[in-house]
């Protein structure tokens, strides 16, 4: 712990408070409710600069999802997300949503609320999928 010599009380510096808080092990908030992230860079790195980003000790709620990305590691985070108490939405951009619609089929839980973002290079793709579906949905209150 360093000290000013000039300093009369010899009390810490705000430095050394936080190093020492730095290393003490804090459990997690379970009463404060988190938002999960799996999506493409662009759309993750949105997020994370309006402050949605959360890590502690080795759990991360977001994950950067790239071309080369496999459906396992998606799919294996996806569970981590959703199985976890504080997690009470979990962000999707549409095309990683694609990929987990079978894991996504099997959901049936109120919490956590999975949300389906378009981003701009699928936007005409979610929008026209939109559409069908709302036009199926009018069909079968007709029937």
């Amino acid at each position: 712990m360093s000290t000013f010599t000039n300093n009369p009380l010899n009390k810490p510096l705000i430095e050394d408070v936080k190093e020492e808080e730095d290393h003490l092990e804090k459990p997690e908030e379970t009463n404060v409710i988190r938002i999960g992230i799996i999506a493409d860079t662009e759309v993750a790195l949105g997020l994370l600069l309006v402050g949605i980003g959360y890590h502690h000790q080795k759990f991360r709620n977001y994950l950067m999802v790239e071309n080369d990305t496999s459906l396992a590691e998606i799919e294996e985070f996806f569970h981590k997300l959703y199985k976890r108490p504080n997690i009470g939405i979990i962000l999707l951009d549409y095309p990683t949503a694609k990929r987990l619609s079978p894991v996504l089929e099997k959901c049936k839980k109120l919490l956590p609320v999975v949300v389906i973002l378009p981003t701009k290079a699928s936007i005409v793709a979610y929008m026209e999928e939109k559409e069908r579906l709302r036009r199926q949905r009018q069909r079968e209150a007709y029937n």
